[in-house]
């Protein structure tokens, strides 16, 4: 089994996607942080309402202390942040 997935993450707001390869073994908290903090996305980490990141193909919502091999997540997903 692959230990990590290649996903697009669509950036609506800067209109560019790309590529990111992401390991299954982290949390969906851990990619959301290092997302944001990578990329300036400006989520408050701080309020719960707000760390979480929608993905297409499969339908998920990432979010929590729950590792991405949970979610189903394969090579194509797509990660489509509108905020």
């Amino acid at each position: 089994m692959k230990d990590t997935v290649i996903m697009v993450f669509e950036y609506t707001k800067k209109n560019t996607s790309f590529d990111i390869e992401v390991p299954l073994s982290i949390t969906a908290n851990e990619l959301i942080y290092g997302l944001n903090r990578g990329l300036g996305l400006g989520i408050d980490i701080n309020k719960v309402s707000e760390c979480y990141l929608c993905t297409e193909e499969p339908r998920a919502l990432l979010r929590g202390d729950i590792t991405l091999d949970k979610f189903g997540l394969r090579d194509g997903t797509k990660i489509s942040y509108q905020r």
